[in-house]
């Protein structure tokens, strides 16, 4: 859902092109002053020193929260496997506590409420205030596909306004009634904003060898997919190491198996430890087959494995 917010300001198709040597030293030292920034940090080499010298907390651009792993929208090839998921819902007493131990350790500059579909969890306002307490200088957007927007109750706006957080609706062409969500958002003194519009979603085919370079990967992902996700008490790099089990529970895929070391422990680790754990590639990022990835019109999934795996008889190496 959040890779929105990057489509609407980047071209994709070029920065993950298939990297020669030259295009590989251009990617590192040139493309990303124009093209996607770290969602991981973004604070120079030197704010960082600074940061450590005052002995500050190392600050944390962005992560993002599962309140749900379901949605009620079943888009074709979900980056979150949302489409594929049972209901599940999010423990509030785990968040909050999880909550407490993350932002003890990191300054977070902005973070989403998300899914699967937010708007599914019967506690979503519960949510919304703990993040703002825990978080009280952060961005924080609840992220939703919009669908659910205009059953809200008026205790729902009155928290968003309270807790100043943003709804970020998900513009997907399927008729969302834009206008009466902005008036509705205007009343009651929330924020709305939308993505451009989702007509086209991407696809990183999944390799199930894993033979893919790992480092090449991580370093082609970042700022596209590389979005730091927590789940269960630990922060993963992006949302396929946090919920590839979906998938290959779904397929019986047995060889897209995540880590321990693919994520790490909120509760155990320290802010540094943390940021650097984060800043780097970890094994699962050579399940990551970038040289064909593809763009494709949104629509509604089939739930057919093809929507995450390479499709060779379609899909051309861009």
């Amino acid at each position: 859902m959040a890779r929105s917010v990057v489509m609407r300001r980047y071209d994709l198709e070029l920065v993950v092109k298939p990297e020669s040597a030259v295009r590989r030293w251009l990617s590192m030292h040139v493309l990303r002053l124009y093209y996607p920034k770290s969602m991981v940090s973004r604070q120079s080499a030197t704010a960082r020193l600074a940061q450590r010298f005052r002995g500050d907390k190392p600050t944390l651009f962005h992560f993002e929260i599962h309140i749900t792993d379901h949605c009620n929208l079943n888009c074709r090839g979900c980056g979150h496997f949302s489409n594929l998921c049972a209901p599940t819902y999010l423990d509030l007493d785990s968040f909050r506590f999880d909550m407490a131990a993350l932002s003890a350790k990191v300054n977070v500059e902005q973070l989403f409420l998300l899914g699967g579909e937010p708007l599914l969890h019967p506690q979503v306002n519960d949510f919304i205030r703990v993040a703002r307490e825990r978080f009280p200088k952060a961005r924080i957007s609840l992220l939703t596909n919009g669908s659910l927007v205009m059953r809200q109750e008026p205790m729902f706006w009155h928290t968003l306004a309270e807790t100043r957080t943003i709804l970020l609706c998900d513009a997907y062409p399927i008729g969302l009634p834009v206008d009466e969500i902005n008036a509705r958002g205007a009343k009651h003194d929330v924020v709305v904003e939308w993505t451009e519009k989702r007509d086209l979603f991407f696809k990183i085919p999944l390799d199930e060898t894993g033979s893919q370079d790992a480092s090449a990967s991580y370093r082609r992902c970042s700022g596209i997919n590389n979005c730091p996700m927590y789940k269960d008490g630990r922060l993963y790099p992006c949302a396929f190491t946090a919920y590839v089990d979906i998938f290959r529970e779904r397929f019986g895929v047995d060889g897209l198996r995540v880590a321990e070391s693919d994520s790490i422990s909120v509760r155990d680790s320290d802010g540094e430890a943390i940021m650097r754990f984060l800043g780097k590639p970890v094994s699962f990022c050579r399940h990551c087959d970038y040289d064909h990835f593809e763009m494709y019109e949104w629509g509604k999934t089939e739930c057919s494995i093809d929507e995450w795996t390479r499709t060779p008889q379609t899909t051309v190496p861009l």
